[in-house]
């Protein structure tokens, strides 16, 4: 894989640590998760990189990312990567542009944006389907960052999404076959429902992911790196479970409509 960019600087950490902000020869800041810090969180980045690819098929607001390749001088120079917790190896690694001056909705919750000062407010309801599309667990007040734009109010991001299927972190064959627990009623999702003006923004997207073809979600499962080391059986149970989701999901989108109608 032809490398087009290198890691130049270390900037910072972010909360928990396991994500690092790194200056790259492209003169951009990247924020960087490693394949494999620790056992427990076996399959982060490979959730990350899947959600990210998915996302971006239905334009969604993921901040853009790419393989970065993190070389082991660049490590062993790096006293912040040196850690008895977590493993930083070199290789190919997530890594996302970071956004300079982001607010997190948990800083706006008591008082967020209307729909007129977010400027990607159409999308909004595309997050909370394709949330429950994928069973994210972690869309919570800290996983969405609004983004200050010069000509006044917001866009909104998406941000981190590790904790996604049924076994979150360390997903295998065995835990996708088990049934989604879903979470449709968080803060964020609140604040969405307030913004819609009608179910039609939450239905026209179900039909985008129901009209998505097979061979798309398929060709991104594939495109995970070798060297995350997902095994055959667990992408074939990836994309199966993307599929009964799929099936799912005027069910799942009635359970959101009747939730989101009662609270209004």
């Amino acid at each position: 894989m032809k490398q087009s960019k290198y890691p130049v600087k270390y900037v910072q950490s972010l909360r928990g640590e396991t994500a690092h902000v790194i200056f790259f020869s492209d003169g951009k800041k990247y924020v960087v998760k490693w394949h494999g810090t620790t056992k427990e969180r076996g399959k982060e980045v490979v959730n990350e990189y899947v959600i990210g690819k998915l996302a971006a098929l239905f334009s969604l607001p993921v901040i853009p990312f790419e393989l970065v390749y993190i070389p082991n001088e660049f490590i062993e120079k790096t006293p912040e990567l040196q850690s008895e917790n977590y493993k930083y190896s070199s290789g190919h690694q997530y890594g996302c542009v970071f956004i300079e001056n982001a607010v997190v909705f948990e800083d706006v919750r008591e008082a967020p944006p209307s729909r007129t000062e977010v400027k990607n407010h159409d999308m909004l309801a595309g997050i909370t389907v394709f949330d429950q599309w994928v069973n994210n667990s972690d869309r919570g007040t800290t996983n969405v960052i609004l983004e200050p734009l010069v000509e006044g109010g917001y866009y909104v991001h998406m941000i981190d999404h590790g904790r996604c299927f049924p076994g979150r972190y360390q997903w295998s064959a065995q835990t996708l076959s088990e049934e989604p627990e879903y979470n449709f009623h968080w803060p964020f999702y609140k604040w969405v429902y307030s913004l819609l003006n009608d179910h039609k923004e939450l239905t026209s997207f179900a039909e985008k992911i129901i009209g998505l073809p097979n061979k798309l979600i398929y060709e991104v499962i594939q495109s995970i790196p070798k060297e995350w080391h997902v095994s055959t059986e667990d992408r074939e149970a990836l994309y199966k479970f993307f599929l009964e989701q799929k099936s799912n999901l005027p069910d799942i989108l009635a359970s959101i409509i009747n939730y989101s109608s009662n609270i209004k």
